[in-house]
């Protein structure tokens, strides 16, 4: 099977004069939301969690994607690392389990495993500093097992929840020559300002890192990709907000069509904030006067603390 030249991740990835690229979070691993992104041209990102089928907490089955429905989706792989530290208390599949869905498809990437620094995760620095040397740990063991099955080397995941512990985390980690494409976790509802805010990390890490890394910042709030969508350091983005604001907004009787429906109008919407695109007249049609009059996305997508994780979704929403 070939996969994607990670040497050539980036340029696929993003153009510095267009913004970065939206990756929309896919939560089920086929079905009418898959053929919604496909048909639409979307990339996505799926979480490993979704293709992952337990009996009492244990991975019994690894699902592979159907490669009918997937056609030629722009697809990366999430390893759902907030999920398993949320949900189960650590990873319940194996490094193994994890390179036989990456092997199942030709991924555009797909994430190293990582573990989650967020505060209601770990709850004081010492934990944090647990979890980013775990973070690299897992790094070194998934590489060396994906180079022994001729894969791709993950993308590698940046953790931390202060500056200093992102800093941290990149003196740590077990790699020679950083690539072209790096993760950074622990972001999703973030603040964009503060001494732990989006700008503050990405100042951090733009300061440390060689100038051929750019980023994906793994759930990023709509409300910051409106700053730094252009910021030449930034890849791109993921987000499930556009699940959680069609849930807000019909609580029940929610048809997989609607939610469809709101993942387009969702990635629209974005995908002009990305691009600096900040009013009518730049949007260039009537949707943000559709938003504001209280469409699918409104205020819904961007202003809810919970907006990449509430409890309807967490399961199988990627990023974070």
């Amino acid at each position: 099977m070939s996969h994607p030249n990670p040497a050539a991740q980036q340029s696929s990835t993003a153009s510095p004069t267009r913004g970065a690229l939206l990756r929309v979070g896919v939560p089920e691993p086929g079905g009418h939301l898959v053929d919604v992104a496909r048909e639409a041209g979307l990339p996505v990102l799926f979480s490993a969690n979704a293709f992952m089928h337990k009996t009492d907490g244990e991975v019994v089955r690894v699902q592979r994607p159907d490669r009918t429905r997937f056609g030629q989706l722009d697809a990366a792989l999430d390893s759902a690392g907030y999920v398993a530290s949320a949900l189960y208390g650590g990873y319940p599949w194996t490094v193994d389990q994890y390179l036989d869905l990456v092997q199942a498809f030709p991924w555009r990437w797909y994430s190293a495993m990582d573990l989650a620094c967020e505060p209601e995760i770990a709850s004081d620095d010492t934990a944090v500093l647990f979890r980013i040397a775990e973070t690299c740990r897992l790094f070194s063991v998934l590489s060396r097992a994906a180079h022994e099955r001729g894969l791709p080397s993950p993308v590698p995941v940046i953790q931390g929840y202060q500056p200093a512990q992102y800093a941290w985390c990149v003196e740590q980690f077990p790699i020679v020559r950083w690539p072209d494409l790096v993760g950074i976790g622990s972001v999703c509802r973030r603040p964009l300002t503060g001494p732990n805010g989006v700008l503050a990390i990405l100042d951090t890490l733009d300061g440390l890192l060689p100038r051929n890394v750019r980023f994906h910042f793994y759930g990023l709030k709509g409300s910051a990709l409106s700053v730094i969508g252009q910021h030449p350091r930034l890849a791109s983005v993921d987000s499930m907000a556009w699940d959680y604001a069609a849930r807000r907004a019909h609580p029940t009787g929610r048809s997989v069509a609607l939610r469809g429906s709101f993942m387009l109008d969702w990635a629209a919407r974005n995908r002009r904030l990305a691009a600096g695109w900040h009013n009518e007249l730049e949007a260039g049609d009537a949707f943000v006067h559709y938003l504001r009059e209280g469409g699918p996305m409104g205020d819904a997508a961007d202003s809810g603390e919970d907006e990449d994780r509430d409890e309807d979704g967490a399961d199988d929403a990627p990023g974070c």
